[in-house]
């Protein structure tokens, strides 16, 4: 992946969107504990870097696939777009084992923009944990609606979101930079649920309990 352009980040003062619409800091909610030995942190965008440079390419099979996407370079407005979103590392002591990163779509919808986890700690279900803890926070701060795309063939992704966070397929897209993919929209509002179903679902709602997958992530002190 391309690095940063040379002006530096750290020059300017940088407040997330999530902060300026919705008064939301991550500081007070992470680092947390996720499981014995994973712990999810906020950080700036610059403090991604390493780990999209090294391991992006491997992980979304850029290195195979080669210019089957329309390649997507670190231009300036990239670089500002992506200081203004929101992420969150999974680290594992001082190894950093994967990140997700999201940012606001407008004033009530947030956004998965991208999520990524080192082949060892796949399938452990740290996604929706990490998931269910941004929705806590997003649906305190007002925020009706939680998106996020995954491709068709991502069923573990499509597992943890749909069957234990309760999202539902919205859309289907095709572009020249992701191919084909699957959105998936969580309605955090009880308004905005109650009117979606009533809209397009010809089936009762689910009374069923979820349980939640965060099997108790415990806020761990700074």
């Amino acid at each position: 992946m391309d690095t940063l352009p040379q002006a530096a980040a750290s020059s300017r003062s940088i407040v997330p969107l999530s902060r300026r619409l919705w008064d939301i800091d991550w500081s007070k909610v992470f680092p947390c504990k996720l499981t014995e030995d994973v712990t999810v942190e906020s950080v700036p965008f610059e403090g991604a870097l390493p780990f999209i440079e090294q391991h992006y390419a491997q992980i979304f099979g850029a290195e195979e696939n080669g210019a089957r996407f329309l390649a997507s370079p670190m231009t300036e407005a990239k670089r500002r777009f992506c200081e203004e979103s929101d992420v969150f590392l999974f680290r594992t002591g001082t190894q950093t084992v994967g990140l997700l990163m999201g940012n606001p779509i407008d004033w009530s919808s947030y956004y998965i923009r991208s999520t990524a986890l080192l082949s060892d700690y796949r399938g452990r279900n740290l996604g929706p944990m990490l998931v269910e803890l941004l929705s806590s926070t997003l649906r305190a701060a007002g925020v009706e609606r939680l998106e996020a795309d995954v491709s068709p063939t991502n069923l573990s992704s499509m597992r943890g979101l749909c069957l234990d966070l309760g999202f539902v397929v919205t859309s289907t897209s095709l572009s020249e930079r992701w191919g084909g993919l699957i959105h998936l929209t969580r309605l955090l509002s009880e308004e905005a649920s109650t009117v979606f179903h009533r809209q397009f679902c010809n089936h009762p709602r689910s009374t069923r309990s979820r349980s939640s997958p965060t099997s108790n992530p415990e806020r761990r002190n700074p």
